[in-house]
């Protein structure tokens, strides 16, 4: 974990945001399965998120919660919601240490003549995010559980290939639209073909290329993420 100079340096953060903006930025950090925002609170910061995992889901009136997204570094929550009226729409949760830097809605509006280049990034990332989502949502459309699971455990698995965050196969099933009985089936097909070991309930992917492979798409993609230096650097006017 950095300090809160060190992130605005990293991510040239003094670059895109004004003076004003920079000494209203506030710093805090979330645990694996800690939520970073719940879905219908007031919006009253938006989350530069600096460091860890994390995903993002939605809550349908029956309970269930479907995935929407995964994202790295560098990224922001709550940007879509910073001129309405209404609660957070989805609900973002920790599966890695996490840090963020929260930077005041009331501020942000005060000081928005200032802040050309923050809202022009601020655009750019909810367009792409569109389209991350419907990514997202034809993998749940179109593709076999087989193909779901692949993608999910692609984006949530570290570098030893265990899952971060809560290891579930309900709440897993839950994300990607199946029932527990058809993941558990799922699982045990990869697990007899060397792509996965599951010991004491606990899931880990051995054949990170192979998995990979029956990904019919992939719900955390390479270059999805822009951090603001590379933003910046497009040069647009």
């Amino acid at each position: 974990m950095d300090s809160v100079e060190g992130y605005v340096r990293r991510y040239a953060l003094d670059r895109l945001l004004s003076p004003e903006l920079l000494d209203a930025l506030g710093s805090w950090g979330r645990g694996p399965g800690e939520l970073i925002i719940r879905a219908g609170d007031p919006v009253r910061d938006i989350h530069f998120f600096v460091e860890g995992l994390a995903k993002v889901y939605s809550t349908m009136e029956n309970g269930q919660r479907l995935l929407a997204a995964f994202y790295r570094p560098f990224d922001v929550f709550g940007e879509a919601e910073l001129f309405s009226p209404q609660g957070y729409t989805l609900s973002v949760e920790a599966m890695s240490e996490s840090f963020c830097l929260s930077l005041p809605v009331a501020a942000i509006r005060k000081t928005a003549e200032r802040n050309g280049r923050l809202f022009m990034y601020l655009c750019y990332r909810m367009g792409a995010k569109l389209a991350e989502r419907v990514v997202a949502e034809s993998i749940n459309l179109r593709y076999p559980v087989e193909s779901r699971l692949a993608s999910y455990l692609f984006a949530a698995t570290d570098a030893a290939g265990w899952i971060l965050g809560r290891d579930d196969l309900g709440e897993i099933a839950d994300f990607l639209g199946s029932s527990y009985r058809q993941l558990a089936r799922v699982v045990r097909g990869l697990r007899d073909e060397g792509i996965l070991e599951r010991t004491r309930g606990r899931i880990r992917v051995l054949d990170r290329p192979r998995l990979e492979r029956l990904a019919g798409d992939l719900y955390l993609r390479p270059g999805m993420q822009l951090s603001p230096q590379r933003f910046l650097e497009m040069n647009i006017p």
